[in-house]
């Protein structure tokens, strides 16, 4: 006899009922903040990567220029019976081609242009008791966005 007075007066037992508007309002805006969070830390982790990763790939090469240049000393000397930008492939360059064999390269033959440019300058320097020393100077730029960025490398060594 219970039973069929709840189903006359429409009372409801509250185990049936279900969720309010604002109940599920409020568990749709908690799972958005929490899968929001982290997933604009993540967005941010990858363009910092990217950032760093350019960074480093510039001061590489920045460091690779002064090794050529030192090298070269090493070798038979010849580019230092003059001061200025050395203007050789090997040094100065002002875009790098990605070649998959091989790696960064001045020569677009089958290359990936890269956003990465140097240029290597041999400045002497006059000793007042005698001798020479030269400073290198190598600079490596590449593109971050709009914006042309810059990592300077650079080292004195003595002429032989």
């Amino acid at each position: 006899m219970i039973k069929d007075y709840k189903k006359q007066s429409g009372h409801v037992p509250s185990s049936s009922r279900g969720f309010t508007l604002i109940e599920t309002f409020v568990a749709i805006t908690i799972l958005v903040i929490t899968v929001l969070g982290p997933m604009s830390l993540l967005s941010r982790a990858l363009q910092d990567s990217r950032f760093i990763k350019d960074q480093m790939t510039a001061s590489f090469l920045a460091q690779e220029g002064v090794e050529l240049a030192i090298d070269d000393r090493n070798g038979d000397g010849d580019k230092y019976n003059k001061t200025g930008t050395i203007n050789d492939l090997l040094y100065t360059c002002s875009q790098f081609y990605w070649h998959t064999g091989t790696g960064f390269d001045c020569s677009p033959g089958g290359g990936t242009a890269t956003n990465y440019g140097r240029e290597v300058k041999v400045d002497q320097i006059d000793l007042p008791v005698g001798g020479n020393q030269y400073r290198i100077t190598s600079t490596a730029s590449y593109m971050a966005g709009t914006v042309t960025k810059y990592i300077t490398s650079s080292t004195i060594i003595f002429a032989y």
